[in-house]
């Protein structure tokens, strides 16, 4: 009988091989899913650590560097911290208002001392650059101030004045420095005049097209006043007395006050200039925390009781403040899925106060607005204020 050869069975895999195959590989992805995800979240909480550490140290940086200037022009006033009586004329009729000669002026949260909530802190300096002393004065008359001297005043400078008393501050615009006495300083009120800023020879620039709208921008913002036309004057002498001292706050004074906007921007506004919108600083900056440094018995150290949010009530303790502590909180954006943060920040006065990201009371852990999910990082410095110190060794 032949042989005969059996059919073979075909190569290829059964069913039971395929889903065992399926299977492994089903595995395999959830591994590197999962791996993925973790490096993911891990590169994502690493990115918004570092955005943080930069914007906080924008915010810290910009604060420092006006804290540092603070008092810059009447650091040896003994009129310090007297409310200044002024007038611009860019504001709603009548256009008064009214400031404090103060080189730092914290507002505690919503104005009540020991509030929680964010402080405001207003940074007041002049930006003369030949008169950072006082000068004094020995009459008002009409739309002139005569002083001692008149030397590093220019046309477009704006002047506070003190009287003797130290009772009351005006603020006043130098409309003009050629006074045949070679002394006194013209502060007259809607004058049209061409001040430091030399407005004639701007206009005609423009009008020659040399300048773009946005060149033009750019130079105006360098200067309070660049209109042409005395600002600052109203015809009257603010209530000051006739006699007193004289304080130079250049062409372009900042009264620039600090605030957290929106519960998460750092902003500033130039009020003296009459700024409408804020200037954003940096985002993610969520606590502003600051005190006075009063050296009340003068022993020229700052002892840790001698800190306080108490704004000083009289000149003395004004002339007694010798330098600003901050602190700031500065908050990532990445919502963590455990708690990464289980006690509060705290700075050198203590812990911050926290709420849930929205605003509201700490009332709902666990979830987006639970400020235990998030990073935090805390930037704190002590800035001395060295034109106050300055001014009194003056």
């Amino acid at each position: 009988m032949a042989n005969q050869t059996l059919p073979s069975r075909g190569a290829g895999f059964t069913l039971v091989e395929i889903l065992v195959g399926m299977a492994i590989a089903m595995i395999g992805m959830v591994m590197m899913f999962q791996a993925m995800g973790v490096w993911e979240a891990r590169k994502r909480t690493t990115a918004s650590g570092s955005d943080v550490q930069v914007t906080g140290s924008i915010g810290m940086f910009t604060l420092e560097r006006d804290l540092k200037l603070a008092g810059y022009g009447f650091g040896n006033a003994a009129a310090m911290g007297c409310t200044v009586n002024a007038y611009d004329s860019t504001l709603t009729a009548p256009g008064l208002f009214t400031f404090q000669m103060a080189p730092v002026l914290i507002t505690d949260g919503d104005g009540t001392v020991g509030s929680t909530l964010p402080d405001t802190i207003a940074v007041l300096y002049g930006s003369a650059p030949t008169m950072s002393s006082s000068q004094t004065y020995n009459s008002i008359t009409g739309a002139a101030l005569r002083m001692n001297t008149r030397t590093g005043v220019r046309s477009g400078d704006l002047l506070i004045a003190a009287d003797a008393g130290n009772a009351v501050c005006g603020l006043f615009e130098a409309t003009g420095t050629a006074n045949a006495d070679g002394l006194s300083i013209d502060f007259a009120n809607g004058t049209a005049y061409t001040n430091y800023t030399n407005n004639a020879n701007v206009a005609a620039s423009v009008a020659a097209a040399a300048l773009t709208p946005a060149q033009l921008a750019a130079l105006q913002l360098k200067f309070l006043n660049n209109s042409g036309t005395a600002r600052f004057n109203n015809g009257t002498i603010q209530g000051v007395g006739l006699t007193g001292a004289v304080f130079n706050m250049g062409t372009s004074p900042q009264l620039n006050v600090y605030r957290i906007t929106n519960r998460r921007f750092l902003t500033f506004t130039n009020t003296l200039a009459n700024q409408a919108t804020a200037t954003e600083v940096a985002e993610g900056v969520i606590d502003l925390q600051a005190e006075y440094g009063i050296d009340a018995n003068n022993d020229g150290a700052i002892a840790a009781a001698e800190w306080t949010s108490t704004t000083p009530a009289t000149t003395a303790a004004w002339g007694q403040v010798r330098a600003i502590r901050i602190g700031l909180l500065a908050r990532s954006q990445q919502f963590e899925q455990a708690n990464v943060t289980a006690v509060a920040p705290s700075w050198a006065a203590g812990a911050f106060a926290m709420t849930n990201v929205d605003g509201t009371v700490d009332n709902t852990p666990g979830n987006a607005n639970d400020w235990r999910r998030y990073r935090y990082r805390v930037y704190e410095t002590v800035i001395p204020l060295r034109n106050v110190v300055w001014g009194i060794l003056d």
